[in-house]
């Protein structure tokens, strides 16, 4: 038998894999999902950053947010490594720009220039973007996460991408994601700054907040009613977790599997506890 089945669960609550399914509606993280929905579907706004700590849900929120997005009025291409060259930056975004309308898809397939020919590849970026606005009316939406690494120059030439653009209209909406350090970064960087027209930073949960987060995950994973957790544990697992929805699903996760092993029909303060110590022991 497995934990889930011990605790009548149907799947498992608290995974690091990125599943839009329990991705939880904080004020913070349905602000920040209803902030970067604003910015793109205004078309006009050129940048929107969106920062948080270390395992604060920016991962969840930016896909619950394209997942959002409909294919007939948006085209996404998301960054999860921004580390790159503009250059190779450039060329992936040419590269994964796909048109649904059979009649233009043959600009798919047609030879893309070296990485390293920048003129040539901003020209064909254009013209995809040209024919992505006007005859698919579909706007392009670039997310960067991590943007925190990316190079200032590199920066500045992503900045520049909002410079393509027609008369009336702009062709891409950007969107910086990063740890808090970026807001400090984009700060000193005056250019770039200047194009950011709606900002975010995601706060991690405070006491009430994780224990909704606690048991909204188990919720979505089959629990019919209540809660696993105690509320003496639950406060244990705040103060120990400082709110954050990764620490809080590791520590959950190791609660589930240490209970089950003692056949327990809850989990209380002191499990908590003696998971934190074998946790400090090990460090």
């Amino acid at each position: 038998m497995e934990y889930t089945e011990y605790w009548g669960l149907r799947g498992k609550p608290f995974e690091e894999f990125c599943d839009t399914r329990f991705f939880f509606e904080s004020d913070d993280h349905r602000e920040a999902l209803d902030r970067m929905l604003y910015v793109v579907n205004d078309k006009n706004m050129n940048i929107g950053l969106l920062t948080g700590e270390i395992g604060s849900g920016k991962t969840i929120t930016k896909q619950v947010f394209c997942s959002s997005l409909s294919r007939q009025s948006f085209e996404v291409v998301a960054f999860e490594n921004s580390q790159l060259p503009f250059t190779d930056i450039l060329y992936d975004i040419v590269e994964r720009i796909t048109f649904r309308d059979s009649r233009i898809a043959l600009l798919n397939d047609q030879a893309l220039p070296s990485r390293a020919d920048k003129y040539q590849l901003t020209v064909l970026l254009k013209k995809k973007l040209e024919t992505l606005a006007y005859e698919e009316k579909r706007h392009l939406v670039l997310i960067f996460d991590e943007a925190q690494q990316i190079e200032d120059g590199v920066l500045d030439e992503i900045k520049n991408l909002t410079n393509i653009t027609a008369a009336t209209e702009s062709f891409m909406t950007i969107f910086l994601v990063g740890q808090p350090e970026l807001r400090d970064k984009i700060y000193k960087l005056k250019q770039i700054d200047q194009r950011i027209f709606l900002r975010f930073h995601l706060n991690n949960l405070d006491f009430p907040g994780t224990d909704k987060y606690i048991r909204h995950r188990l919720r979505v994973a089959g629990l019919d009613k209540g809660s696993i957790f105690t509320p003496q544990s639950g406060e244990l697992i705040f103060r120990s977790t400082g709110g954050v929805p990764r620490e809080i699903n590791r520590l959950c996760k190791l609660a589930l599997n240490y209970s089950f092993s003692q056949n327990q029909t809850e989990i209380d303060r002191q499990d908590i506890q003696i998971i934190l110590d074998d946790i400090q022991r090990h460090r």
